[in-house]
């Protein structure tokens, strides 16, 4: 962990199985619901609408409960069709129970998938959405690729997540508000999330040509794929 701005230390990979079974599925749910209840999932929000994203058909990777997605379908200029994709089928059950408290359980489809081996065909997407799932990804650099795969020419995609170099005050802040018994893992997710330099290396490797932004909380990164 980073002092005030200092030298982030060297990153710990956590693990590509994601969070799995029932009860972790509730705690990170919980988690989650209590970020958006005081309004600081509104960012990450702001950041999907802020890269192009406001309607079509959209895939948001890593869904985990749904929290994001459908607090961005509430947000969008017109109807559009949202499908997500998790590792976790316990996961996908919150995010199906919470799009239909949400009212959007016709217009959302939920996936049990890998990133690496995203099951759609080629340009299936307007549009591709993450947040806080790329430090688990086994092989970022595949996973952008099947991101751009899926994507149509002209969309945009959005990829935000934790980032290693945090200062210590907002890391302080983040852990206060998550339950004592998730704490470890918020831990090990910020040990094994990636710096900006990373990101564009990664970059990169896939060929892909983003934005990476550093934020208070994380790394934003965005891009449109070429029209053919």
């Amino acid at each position: 962990m980073a002092g005030a701005r200092g030298r982030a230390a060297d990153r710990v990979h956590e693990t590509e199985d994601g969070l799995q079974g029932d009860e972790i599925a509730v705690k990170y749910d919980e988690m989650q619901r209590h970020i958006r209840d005081h309004g600081w999932l509104q960012e990450k929000v702001d950041d999907v609408l802020g890269a192009g994203i406001r309607s079509g058909s959209v895939l948001e990777l890593g869904c985990g409960p749904g929290y994001l997605g459908l607090e961005w379908m509430k947000q969008t200029e017109s109807p559009g069709k949202l499908t997500g994709v998790d590792i976790s089928e316990a996961m996908l059950r919150r995010a199906r129970a919470n799009a239909a408290g949400y009212g959007l359980a016709e217009r959302c489809t939920y996936d049990c998938a890998d990133v690496l081996t995203l099951p759609y065909q080629d340009d299936s997407f307007d549009h591709v959405f993450s947040s806080a799932s790329l430090h688990e990804w086994a092989d970022p650099v595949r996973a952008l690729s099947e991101l751009h795969r899926v994507l149509r020419p002209g969309g945009h995609y959005c990829v935000t997540d934790l980032r290693r170099d945090v200062d210590r005050v907002t890391f302080q802040f983040m852990k206060a508000n998550i339950a004592a018994d998730m704490r470890p893992g918020f831990r090990s997710s910020i040990n094994s999330s990636y710096v900006r330099s990373e990101v564009e290396q990664l970059l990169r490797q896939s060929g892909l040509v983003a934005e990476v932004k550093e934020v208070l909380l994380g790394l934003v990164i965005t891009g449109r794929k070429e029209a053919s």
